[in-house]
């Protein structure tokens, strides 16, 4: 009776990744996309307006160049980050752990008060 049960589990089983595989197998192939690419859909939207191109020059400034449709060409320059924004000190990665001082000692108790003894 055992092994007949355990056919059956066996046969049921492979019968049913006999059914899945093909759905698998076909969901695993690469298809190659019909559709273009971000840049590609981006450059055609923006075709007829001109373009954008944003680069570092060697100086560090970031210079931006729109050319618009009629070939007019607007150059935008933002000069370098400058000194006048304090972000603190460096970080210093090859230093030596920062020591901290000891803490303070801790201040003795004070004597117990001493109550006048009653006299007897």
């Amino acid at each position: 009776m055992y092994n007949v049960l355990m056919q059956a589990i066996a046969f049921s089983i492979i019968v049913a990744l006999a059914v899945i595989r093909p759905g698998l197998l076909t969901a695993s192939e690469d298809r190659p996309s019909s559709q273009p690419g971000a840049r590609e859909r981006l450059n055609q939207v923006l075709h007829p307006e001109g373009g954008i191109h944003v680069y570092k020059n060697h100086r560090g400034a970031v210079e931006s160049t729109i050319t618009l449709p009629n070939g007019e060409r607007i150059i935008t320059v933002q000069p370098p980050h400058g000194s006048g924004l304090n972000l603190g000190p460096p970080l210093q990665l090859n230093s030596q752990p920062l020591q901290l001082p000891p803490p303070p000692p801790i201040p003795a108790q004070p004597p117990a008060p001493e109550f006048p003894q009653k006299a007897r």
